[in-house]
């Protein structure tokens, strides 16, 4: 199965301007589907694994969404008497405001619009860099400079999950969005996402390339996958 990619169809939520209550509607399918299938306990045990030791850390969410991920970080560092800053980061103003109306006030989590390819932190600014679900929106070299930019910008690690393309994916996706999950955002989306996904081995080849050290790579049920890059110890 090819990869499916246009940069003239991109993915309605990627679209600015969008009715909000449509955006916002979309967005908590995204966080309700990310604990179904396992994207949250995912990004949990990447998240334990790249900060193990660490009391104290600032990490950067990538394409946050709906900022599900980063809140639920805070909220296990808390548990853990771990003292977690989250630098959530959108290229979508309207996403941005709807992730932080639904964020806590007092929760350590900053708001930055900004663009994946070109991000405004200094080299090594941040412990961790995150990305989930996110790096099929973007063509395959516009994804090698989000792969290298999270590379400059962490000094402890960085962390990409992403869905991985296959036709029996494609099936399960569309019976998903046919009988359960049929708002026409959501659905028209998540079936163009899974499309656009990378093998396996694209991704493997893509982080080799943006030069991720101590490159490992992960298999996750529901079709998920993940790159890591232990950049120090």
């Amino acid at each position: 199965m090819q990869r499916d990619y246009s940069a003239s169809e991109p993915e309605l939520m990627d679209l600015p301007d969008q009715d909000e209550t449509v955006l916002r509607r979309d967005l908590e399918n995204i966080a309700r589907l990310n604990q179904t299938f396992g994207a949250k306990r995912a990004v949990e045990k990447i998240f334990n694994q790249m900060t193990e030791g660490l009391e104290r850390l600032v990490m950067i969410d990538l394409a946050c969404g709906y900022g599900d991920h980063g809140r639920n970080l805070i909220r296990l560092g808390q548990e853990r008497r771990r003292d977690v800053t989250v630098i959530a980061v959108d290229f979508q103003f309207q996403t941005l405001r709807l992730a932080r109306e639904a964020t806590l006030a007092g929760q350590k989590m900053f708001f930055v619009q900004a663009d994946a390819r070109q991000l405004p932190f200094r080299p090594q600014a941040t412990d961790l860099a995150l990305c989930s679900l996110a790096l099929h929106h973007f063509a395959e070299r516009d994804a090698f400079t989000v792969l290298r930019e999270m590379r400059r910008v962490a000094r402890r690690g960085a962390a990409c999950l992403d869905l991985v393309r296959s036709r029996f994916a494609a099936f399960c996706i569309w019976l998903l969005t046919t009988f359960i999950m049929r708002d026409p955002m959501t659905r028209h989306d998540a079936r163009l996402s899974i499309r656009r996904a990378f093998s396996h081995e694209e991704m493997h080849a893509l982080a080799r390339e943006a030069e991720w050290p101590g490159l490992k790579q992960s298999k996750f049920f529901w079709f998920q996958q993940a790159v890591l890059a232990r950049i120090t110890a």
